[in-house]
């Protein structure tokens, strides 16, 4: 069965297992902001929470009203943004492994090539 996998994950070009291209995954704009509006409740009411015990019902109920809601506003943008950049590094995702073992031996394929 692991014969297999390799078979769909490898190509073989002039005697060399290469690997295949892999699809680039990449989160889209509607999931970045679903995941966005999920975190600020949940953070929002963490902070809620921390106010009203630290500083007693009287001053929370004011003060973190106001606080929250703007809070709730900056802070989405600034994760959504933060999310969206980071959608664009390739730094630690497992599929440039294979893309980049693929060029270099692409790379070896095409100077044997070029010696025949």
């Amino acid at each position: 069965m692991a014969k297999n996998k390799v078979n769909k994950e490898f190509e073989e070009i002039d005697g060399i297992q290469v690997p295949k291209t892999t699809k680039l995954e990449r989160e889209s704009p509607s999931r970045t902001l679903a995941k966005t509006i999920s975190w600020r409740i949940v953070a929002s009411i963490t902070t809620f929470v921390i106010f009203y015990i630290t500083a007693g019902e009287k001053i929370a109920l004011q003060v973190i009203t106001a606080a929250i809601g703007i809070e709730v506003v900056a802070k989405m943008i600034i994760y959504y943004l933060h999310e969206r950049a980071w959608a664009h590094i390739h730094w630690g995702r497992y599929w440039m492994k294979n893309k980049l073992v693929r060029a270099i031996k692409l790379y070896y394929i095409r100077k044997r090539r070029a010696k025949k």
